[in-house]
């Protein structure tokens, strides 16, 4: 049952690479794409969401180690950071300098969140399960 909620948040991460990220005019970014050369918003100054990606895989390690409190403060901190998506007003669309002017954000951007928050809900769920029974609570 564990492996359930585990899985479906790195189905949704990968779904989250093949959807529409960003938005623009007819222009469209996809988020493998973002994933890629995100890091190039990060050094411009233009947006820090794609930081989102190494505090949740950082997220995982501490999933798979039992550091679960650890664990659910880096997810919870990857949905936050994520949320700067939303500042982003532009992103380079190739090499030779053009830009993409974003309108809004894609289903990406939301599946990539979900898998964030799936994951933090199924830490969260081990937590109070193994909180509860060390005090002789009993959880169903």
């Amino acid at each position: 049952m564990k492996l359930f909620p585990l899985l479906l948040s790195a189905l949704l991460y990968g779904i989250s690479l093949c959807l529409p990220a960003l938005h623009g005019g007819n222009d469209q970014l996809g988020g493998f794409v973002i994933l890629l050369f995100g890091w190039m918003q990060v050094l411009d100054g233009q947006c820090l969401a794609w930081m989102s990606n190494p505090v949740f895989l950082l997220a995982w390690l501490c999933y798979f180690l039992k550091a679960d409190k650890m664990a659910a403060a880096l997810l919870v901190a990857a949905c936050l950071i994520g949320l700067d998506t939303f500042r982003a007003t532009r992103f380079d669309k190739n090499e030779a300098g053009q830009q993409v002017m974003i309108d809004h954000v894609g289903a990406a951007f939301y599946v990539w969140e979900l898998s964030f928050v799936v994951l933090l809900v199924l830490v969260l769920t081990r937590i109070f399960n193994t909180s509860g029974g060390s005090q002789g609570v009993r959880v169903s």
